[in-house]
């Protein structure tokens, strides 16, 4: 059986795994990125949507992605409202002006960006291939990976397999790599629905008395909400009038009446983490490391800084000729990125925890708090600076540099 040389292999060809195969493209380094779907999104495939942060558009513009994406296939996000539904005040305004951008961040689609991603792959050397992961073996110098191609198993070895795909990484699972794992007790629910009195460039993460509800905008009177609830599956299930007066109940009217609503898609709520992010030859990333909370819209940026980190780690090998898939480089990478993650998954859950149901005494608290941060220049920056993914030190594709 023929084996296929690579470099590197990167195992995932979502958001995560395309941006790294792009930040890798001009070293010299033989790349694969693999993925068991073809490499074009199909356009009604999937209508999830994403938060960019502003530091994340910094390193996608450095990518030559933010440029393929039209004008309609983003929004930018230029007011932040933080509310709480459970209390009688309660109140935060986060503005692009204040903090000195254009916008704090942007709401794109998944089909857009990987469009985009998978467009500019294609200006490159980089091999998309095809395949299902099937296992993994480990010797001294390389990984070889199988792969699972129909009735037919074939063979890639490489220097550094990257584990890219997701929550349920199967190259973590070969690797024997665990994870800690905290079940929030409640499901998401997404839906894109239209409203009767749009407030352009403007999201709304609103804590109820049940979860916290986000409002991100889409375009026109279109807005995609994500809905934290106990009883997610009953809520699924509710008919489209039901569903839409249930959310106005929930959410209230900071957006007028809501008109229509899109199918909706379910998902549990937990977070996550591998307990190593590396092994010999291995390196895990985005959610294959951590999936975090939805609750300010973290995940794909903190994603996308280990992309930078790591990209800016192996350009740096490369240059020094350093072997990259020592198991003691690829630890000093792992710690590189602790103190982030750390601080994310520290901010979402301390998010969540402090909006959960609790005793009214400590509802009026959160109310105070919420006023607290719109009253205090100083304790707001430092928010928008976390939520902007602007916080030093920055990796040099969140400076706008190529790695």
């Amino acid at each position: 059986m023929s084996i296929r040389r690579h470099d590197i292999v990167i195992c995932g060809g979502g958001l995560v795994g395309a941006s790294l195969a792009l930040a890798l493209a001009p070293l010299p380094l033989d790349i694969c990125l693999l993925d068991p779907a073809p490499f074009a999104p199909a356009p009604r495939a999937d209508d999830r949507t994403f938060t960019i942060a502003q530091g994340s558009k910094r390193a996608l513009t450095a990518l030559g992605v933010w440029s393929r994406l039209s004008r309609a296939d983003f929004q930018p996000i230029t007011e932040i409202e933080v509310s709480d539904r459970s209390g009688r005040f309660g109140l935060a305004h986060i503005l692009a002006e204040e903090q000195g951008v254009d916008a704090l961040g942007y709401v794109t689609g998944n089909v857009a960006l990987l469009a985009a991603l998978y467009g500019a792959l294609g200006t490159t050397a980089v091999t998309l291939r095809q395949g299902r992961f099937g296992g993994l073996v480990r010797d001294a110098d390389q990984v070889t990976i199988t792969l699972a191609d129909g009735q037919e198993t074939k063979r890639i070895a490489c220097r550094l397999l990257v584990g890219a795909d997701g929550t349920h990484s199967a190259v973590r699972a070969a690797c024997g790599i665990g994870v800690d794992s905290h079940d929030y007790g409640r499901e998401a629910i997404v839906s894109n629905c239209r409203v009767s009195r749009p407030r352009p460039h403007t999201a709304f993460e609103r804590f109820t008395a049940d979860g916290p509800i986000a409002a991100l905008p889409i375009g026109d009177d279109r807005y995609t909400f994500v809905i934290s609830r106990p009883d997610g599956g009953a809520w699924q299930a509710l008919a489209e009038p039901d569903f839409l007066s249930r959310l106005a109940d929930a959410f209230g009217d900071r957006l007028g009446r809501l008109l229509a609503a899109s199918p909706r898609l379910r998902f549990p709520l937990i977070r996550q983490q591998a307990r190593e992010w590396v092994a010999p030859h291995v390196v895990l990333v985005g959610n294959a490391a951590h999936t975090l909370h939805p609750v300010a819209g973290q995940g794909f940026n903190l994603g996308l800084r280990d992309v930078a980190v790591l990209a800016e780690r192996l350009a740096q090998a490369c240059r020094a000729h350093i072997d990259y898939g020592d198991r003691a480089w690829l630890g000093d990478y792992a710690r590189a990125r602790q103190t982030d993650v750390a601080h994310t998954t520290r901010f979402t859950d301390g998010l969540v925890r402090l909006f959960t149901p609790c005793p009214r005494p400590l509802v009026a608290a959160r109310g105070v708090a919420l006023n607290l941060i719109d009253a205090l220049p100083g304790l707001k920056r430092a928010l928008a600076v976390r939520t902007m993914g602007l916080k030093a030190p920055l990796p040099r594709l969140f400076r706008g540099l190529k790695p």
